[in-house]
């Protein structure tokens, strides 16, 4: 069996078994994601193109089976193309144009079976949030944050769920979009566990992930079995014979692994870049999280990627008792 699909699968396997051993009922986990789809508009000509992998990338949402789940980079033909594809779910989010319906979206997706959706919507990051269109803080394209306010119909709780995806030229854009998102979840969630997505655009040691963990938790660091998958969830469409995985990674000091061009590993030798680690899943601080994944699959029988991400999975619990 390929190798790569191998680790693909008893991850998964680790994840249902997770759940278990954790001890936490079917009824209470919640199966959370997030996922940068690439947008449709790039990579044409190539085996990178959007028709070349879109089937890929549903049957892939498909296999993780997520309750609630973040993407980014969602052009209107491909939200469009998702919703034929997953009926299942719902979807939650403008694009992030002027107009509300051009450019890219980073919607919220939920299981309409499961969940009640009791208040959602989209603001821009920038000076004026409500403002469709506008770049903050030195930005260099718009960006959003959707949001759902949900209530789980199986246990009656209420949890925020935030998706968004900050800019990748300005620090500043990042830290005040990423810092109005966690001041709005608050106010319109009254007081409800958060749970905040995306591709941040930046590292864990970077200034806006340290300002956001301040206030919030990085589930992978809250994670009570083993995280599976690579560490890198940034591949730029780069294959690797053997990704450098998440618990290899956390071996490593924070410097090291985060590194952009390799760095000192004691011996006076420079390491291999880990790779990027960009994509996120944090959750208010007490959450429960059973599992954690970054999931490395390949497209079958290829050296190819659904998308130049790798999605991200967990598996949590709000513990509210009610």
């Amino acid at each position: 069996m390929n190798m790569k699909r191998k680790s693909f699968l008893l991850g998964l396997a680790g994840v249902v078994a997770a759940v278990f051993i954790a001890g936490c009922t079917q009824s209470d986990a919640i199966r959370v994601g997030s996922y940068n789809i690439r947008t449709g508009g790039a990579d044409k000509e190539t085996p990178n193109a959007w028709k070349e992998r879109k089937d890929d990338l549903v049957a892939l949402l498909k296999k993780m089976d997520l309750d609630v789940f973040g993407l980014q980079e969602v052009m209107p033909a491909q939200a469009e193309f998702l919703r034929e594809k997953l009926p299942e779910y719902d979807y939650v989010g403008e694009f992030r144009n002027e107009d509300r319906v051009s450019g890219e979206a980073s919607p919220v997706c939920y299981r309409k079976d499961r969940f009640e959706a009791l208040k959602s919507g989209t603001f821009w990051l920038s000076e004026t949030p409500d403002v469709p269109g506008l770049k903050g803080w030195g930005a260099a394209c718009p960006r959003v944050c959707s949001y759902l306010i949900l209530r789980d119909k199986r246990t009656g709780v209420k949890f925020c769920f935030a998706n968004t995806h900050t800019d990748h030229v300005s620090a500043l854009a990042r830290e005040k979009g990423m810092m109005l998102i966690l001041e709005r979840m608050k106010k319109f969630g009254e007081g409800a566990p958060i749970v905040f997505t995306g591709d941040h655009n930046c590292r864990e040691t970077d200034v806006p992930a340290i300002a956001v963990s301040g206030v919030l938790t990085n589930a992978l660091y809250a994670c009570e079995t083993v995280p599976t998958g690579s560490w890198r969830t940034f591949n730029g469409w780069v294959w690797r014979e053997h990704e450098v995985s998440t618990a290899e990674a956390l071996k490593a000091t924070p410097e090291v692994r985060n590194a952009r061009s390799g760095s000192p590993d004691g011996t006076g030798r420079k390491k291999e870049t880990y790779g990027a680690r960009i994509d996120y899943i944090y959750v208010t601080p007490g959450t429960r999280v059973m599992d954690y994944s970054t999931i490395d699959a390949p497209r079958p029988g290829t050296q190819l990627y659904p998308s130049d991400h790798f999605p991200l999975t967990a598996t949590v619990s709000f513990n509210t008792g009610k």
